[in-house]
């Protein structure tokens, strides 16, 4: 008997990776989430891994096995060169297929506050306006007490509502929503993301068909494309980041200043720590480089002025709006020096509270979102990703890809934050791109090792994770946010009507108190509370309103 190919050693050794680590996601998942599951107290995060993750790491598992019987491996890993000379094609049909996505799938809905804020505030500053307009005495209902301060910055005086991010993602959003058409913004980032992903692997390998295996690993993810389809800012720090890393490995000082103008954008897309993690390696780098300061200076020159006039300028607009909720050193009066003083002051607090405390259980919680990571992704793509960067250690340009990605997850360990909403990975998903792009190295200098049978067996497997595993999450995600919706007492889109929609924590139903910044919808959607409060507080305010729908999700009132 003839003894076994080194290929098929590589394939069998890969097959028997991804499946313990489809068990031991399994197990984590368990553990983490207190199994047997209690019948209340959960939150959401653990939710979606129960709901999600379980059954999508067991349908993983089938598809490495699956693979190994797929008929058409040569074909799938010829279609990969064929796909590396055609990026902007892929490219261009990925765009829309992500807008019919975000339609029919997220169904056009910012389901985590986050996601709401940039849509409010990118609204507004399509209106032309800086900040949006509610009626000082409306704020409690139209902004749930929870969120006030916290998601949307409301002036009680004047009525200005504000996002409390920074602004960048917003301004991104802000020709789309001018042209009505804000869920294109994501899927057209995402569309340049795979470009820019197959830019760098053919230039980090020096062989086309790396382009191939970027562009097949990244959409064959779900976390890429599920990503592309909500209103999170993470897509565009992952293009963001992209290019910021592109422009760094090309020489000459103009690159340099212009990748600190694109970092300096990233620092303000809604906060800074995404970008500030994935670019800590390749600074260093740059500070060991010979006479390092001359570089640096030029870096920061890029970086300076938009973070400065946009992210900071930002943040002192904000600290007007909050009047007495900003406990500052000095009374929120017109004296720029109190207000610049408070202002310094609100930001030392704030860095203090995103870092972790020992008690949080942050360590289970960033084990869990690793977890997510592997199951929202091609089966062994960190493995890959990880073979890659090993073999091309050598190469300071796949180094610092690679501690790139290592810095923005050890990062996030100290960061008390918590995942909630999102799909995949979320806080990781700003150096995302490094993934798909170390994966085509691996993959491409597997012939030189031996493992051509690894070429044709990933092939079919991502074929597999493209269809079965995109397919299940579109079903997950589409179905959480119907089931979100139902929460919501049913109204009739064109008709003036306000919806009082029932506070319940548990189903959070305050998220789906959202509005347009200048109030200009027919629909209003309000906090609702007791039904008595409920008249009373509707027929003050609109007298000749009558209730045209009552039950356990609220009410509905219909203005004549």
């Amino acid at each position: 008997m003839s003894a076994p190919l080194p290929g098929d050693r590589c394939t069998r050794g890969f097959i028997a990776v991804c499946l313990l680590a489809g068990v031991l996601s399994v197990i984590l998942i368990l553990d983490y989430t207190g199994y047997p599951y209690p019948t209340s107290g959960y939150w959401i995060f653990q939710l979606h891994l129960r709901t999600q993750d379980i059954p999508a790491a067991a349908l993983l598992m089938l598809l490495v096995l699956a693979a190994w019987l797929a008929p058409a491996r040569e074909a799938l890993a010829r279609l990969v060169e064929a796909l590396g000379r055609r990026p902007w094609q892929v490219a261009a049909a990925a765009f829309v297929l992500l807008c019919l996505g975000a339609l029919s799938v997220e169904l056009n809905h910012p389901v985590a506050q986050d996601e709401y804020a940039a849509l409010f505030q990118s609204r507004a500053f399509a209106a032309g306006h800086l900040t949006g307009r509610f009626p000082p005495e409306l704020i409690p209902r139209l902004i749930p007490q929870e969120y006030r301060n916290h998601f949307l910055y409301a002036s009680g005086e004047t009525g200005a509502v504000a996002s409390a991010y920074w602004p960048g993602f917003a301004l991104l959003l802000t020709p789309f929503a001018f042209l009505g058409i804000p869920w294109a913004c994501n899927a057209m980032l995402a569309a340049l993301a795979l470009v820019l992903m197959a830019d760098l692997a053919v230039r980090l390998s020096g062989d086309v068909r790396a382009a191939g295996w970027a562009l097949l690993l990244a959409l064959a993810s779900p976390q890429f494309t599920a990503s592309a389809i909500t209103y999170y800012s993470m897509t565009a720090h992952l293009v963001a980041n992209l290019v910021f890393a592109s422009l760094l490995l090309q020489a000459g000082d103009r690159r340099v200043f212009l990748a600190g103008v694109v970092g300096s954008f990233a620092l303000v897309l809604h906060n800074p720590l995404p970008h500030a993690l994935f670019a800590l390696p390749w600074i260093v780098w740059l500070a060991r480089q010979p006479a390092p300061w001359r570089r640096l200076a030029i870096l920061a020159a890029g970086y300076a002025p938009v973070a400065l006039l946009i992210g900071f300028g930002w943040a002192y607009v904000l600290s007007g709006l909050q009047g007495e909720a900003l406990h500052g050193l000095f009374p929120p009066d017109a004296n720029p020096l109190h207000r610049a003083l408070n202002f310094l002051w609100i930001w030392h607090i704030k860095m203090r509270t995103v870092l972790a405390d020992s008690d949080t259980g942050v360590l289970g919680m960033r084990v869990a979102e690793l977890v997510r990571l592997w199951n929202w992704a091609v089966p062994g793509l960190l493995v890959l990703a990880g073979a890659g960067w090993w073999l091309g250690r050598r190469d300071q340009r796949v180094l610092l890809l690679g501690l790139s990605f290592a810095c923005t997850v050890a990062g996030y360990f100290m960061v008390g934050f918590t995942q909630g909403h999102g799909w995949g990975a979320r806080y990781v998903h700003s150096a995302w791109g490094a993934l798909p792009v170390l994966g085509a190295l691996a993959l491409v200098r597997a012939r030189g090792l031996g493992c051509e049978a690894l070429e044709r067996y990933v092939a079919a497997l991502a074929a597999l994770s493209l269809i079965f595993a995109t397919a299940l999450r579109a079903v997950q995600v589409h179905g959480y946010v119907e089931g979100r919706l139902a929460n919501r007492p049913p109204f009739a889109p064109g008709v003036r009507q306000v919806v009082l929609v029932r506070h319940d924590s548990r189903r959070y139903t305050a998220d789906l108190v959202q509005n347009d910044p200048l109030l200009r919808d027919k629909v209003w959607f309000m906090v609702g509370v007791q039904a008595d409060k409920n008249a009373a507080f509707m027929h003050s305010r609109f007298p000749d309103a009558r209730r045209v729908m009552s039950d356990q999700r609220g009410e509905v009132w219909r203005l004549e």
